[in-house]
């Protein structure tokens, strides 16, 4: 069954096809591109130093240290799950617990 040869040539363009096919569309499209991608690095940034900030701002006794999670967090992430749990956690509480007494 046959239904038309196969060597149809379309010589129909669409109007935009200059545009599309042009050089300063492709560095427009370039420039978003690395634009969505910096304000994406960006924002990851700002997410990963949260608990830094936090630890900070609420005068942790262990702010360096949550600093340091955060920072050796960017190569291994568990580091960075520590930064977190380690400024959620009452280390008061827990001192009390290791030492076994009760307030």
């Amino acid at each position: 069954m046959k239904i038309h040869d196969t060597d149809l040539v379309y010589t129909n363009l669409p109007g935009t096809m200059g545009l599309l096919n042009s050089v300063a569309f492709m560095w427009v499209i370039t420039a978003v591109t690395v634009g969505v991608f910096c304000w994406v690095a960006i924002k990851l940034w700002h997410l990963h130093s949260l608990p830094k900030y936090l630890a900070k701002e609420r005068g942790m006794q262990q702010a360096k240290l949550v600093f340091w999670l955060c920072m050796l967090g960017l190569l291994w992430k568990p580091l960075w799950v520590l930064a977190v749990i380690a400024i959620v956690t009452d280390w008061d509480k827990v001192q009390q617990w290791i030492r076994g007494t009760r307030v």
